[in-house]
């Protein structure tokens, strides 16, 4: 936050909501995801008066992979929950995950391990 007597520069991250029941492009499990969306303002005493650099974020519940959202699908769904996101929209903002996720018993397990630590099973 930028801060000078009357005014300031200050960045925010706002929830949106969550869209449910989806396959998730990284790992393949049924999830959902939040979405939020993420914005830099300029305020008069700690009012708002105008926002630039908007964008709007999925996190995917499963694996905690994150995508940027098109713009337009974003302010849609910020109007009306029930738009409809699919892979088209999403553009991966880091798709490495520190954990890989073992079928056998549906735990995220660290990527130094070839076998799952709490079921033995092969990842």
């Amino acid at each position: 936050m930028f801060f000078i007597a009357f005014f300031g520069i200050e960045d925010k991250d706002k929830y949106i909501g969550t869209y449910n029941n989806i396959e998730c492009p990284s790992c393949g499990r049924l999830t959902r995801y939040d979405i939020h969306k993420s914005y830099r303002y300029f305020h008069i005493f700690f009012i708002p008066t105008f926002r630039w650099n908007v964008r709007y974020y999925v996190k995917a519940s499963c694996c905690g992979s994150l995508y940027e959202l098109d713009p337009d699908v974003g302010r849609e769904f910020e109007k009306n929950l029930r738009t409809e996101i699919r892979n088209e929209h999403l553009r991966p903002v880091h798709n490495h995950s520190p954990y890989k996720y073992c079928s056998n018993c549906s735990t995220n397990v660290p990527e130094n391990y070839s076998y799952c630590p709490y079921c033995g099973g092969k990842l």
